[in-house]
C-alpha cells in the first residue's frame, strides 16, 4: 500500500504551514502558490521550487522540530499502519513533501515505514538545493513520480492500493488498482470516473474496508487496467496502451 503524507497521513500540508510560520508574509505567499498549483497554472515541481526558495536552510533543524510539535497525525493513522503490519502488507510513504520534516515526524510518532520523497540540501549560506531522486526520467510535472511507484513497468503480479488527498495525487490514483481518496483527490476521482473509496477526517472508513478484505475475507475489487485518457502523465498513458 502507498500512502501520501501531507494532508493524508498527517492532517496539515506541512510545507505550507512551514512557509506560513518561518517566512515574512508567509501566509499570503503559501496561499498564492497553493492556488496556482491546484488551479493547474504551475506544476508541482514549480510550486516546490517557489516554496523551498522561501525557506532558510540554516534553520532546517529548527523547522523540523517545530513541524514535529505542530503536525498531528490523522486520527486512525497508527491503527491503519498497525493493521497493514499485522497482515504483512508492504507499505510505503510516497510524498511530494520534503525529507527534512517527514522523517522526524514519523520518528516522533513511532511509525517505521520506508519513505519516498523529495529532498533538500543546504549550503553554508542557507540556500536550499531541491532534489527529486524519485522523479520520472523525462516528465517534469511532479517532483516524485507517484504513478511510477504505483504502477511500475512491467507491473508486478499484485494490486496496488493508494491513499491520498490532493489533486497532485491524481496520477497515482489514475494507475492504482485500489484508491482511497479524500478532499481534492476525491473530487478529481468523481469527475474523471476513477473508482475510489472515499474517506474524510479520519481513517476509520479505510480501516473498515481493509478489515473486511484482510480479516473477514470479503472480496477484493478486481485489478483494473488504470489510466485516464486525457491525463498528462506518461505512466497513465502507458497503462492505457497496454
Amino acid at each position: 500500500m502507498l500512502i501520501d503524507f501531507d494532508g493524508t497521513l498527517v492532517e496539515p500540508n506541512v510545507a505550507i504551514i512551514l512557509v506560513e510560520e518561518f517566512c515574512d508574509g508567509g501566509k499570503e505567499l503559501a496561499h498564492e502558490v497553493d492556488e496556482l498549483l491546484h488551479t493547474g497554472k504551475i506544476t508541482l515541481r514549480e510550486a516546490w521550487t517557489r516554496q523551498v526558495a522561501l525557506l532558510d536552510g540554516r534553520r532546517l533543524d529548527e523547522m523540523a522540530r517545530w513541524a514535529v510539535r505542530n503536525t498531528p497525525l490523522r486520527p486512525g493513522a497508527k491503527d491503519l499502519v498497525a493493521l497493514l503490519g499485522r497482515h504483512q502488507i508492504p507499505t510505503t510513504i510516497v510524498s511530494g513533501g520534503l525529507d527534512f520534516y517527514i522523517g522526524p515526524i514519523l520518528d516522533a510518532a513511532g511509525i517505521d515505514l520506508p519513505v519516498l520523497s523529495d529532498r533538500v540540501v543546504s549550503n553554508a549560506a542557507g540556500v536550499l538545493d531541491l532534489q527529486h531522486p524519485f522523479g520520472h526520467a523525462t516528465c517534469r510535472l511532479c517532483g516524485i513520480c507517484k504513478a511510477q511507484v504505483a504502477r511500475p513497468m512491467p507491473r508486478p503480479p499484485m494490486r496496488t492500493a493508494f491513499a491520498g488527498d490532493g489533486s497532485t495525487d491524481r496520477y497515482a490514483a489514475e494507475v492504482s488498482d485500489i484508491v482511497f481518496a479524500r478532499r481534492r483527490l476525491k473530487l478529481y476521482c468523481e469527475r474523471s470516473g476513477v473508482p475510489h473509496f472515499p474517506f474524510g477526517e479520519d481513517f476509520s472508513p479505510v480501516i473498515a474496508t481493509l478489515e473486511g478484505w484482510l480479516d473477514r475475507g470479503e472480496p477484493i475489487p478486481p485489478a483494473r487496467r488504470g489510466g485516464v485518457a486525457d491525463s498528462a502523465c506518461p505512466i497513465s498513458q502507458a497503462c492505457l496502451a497496454t
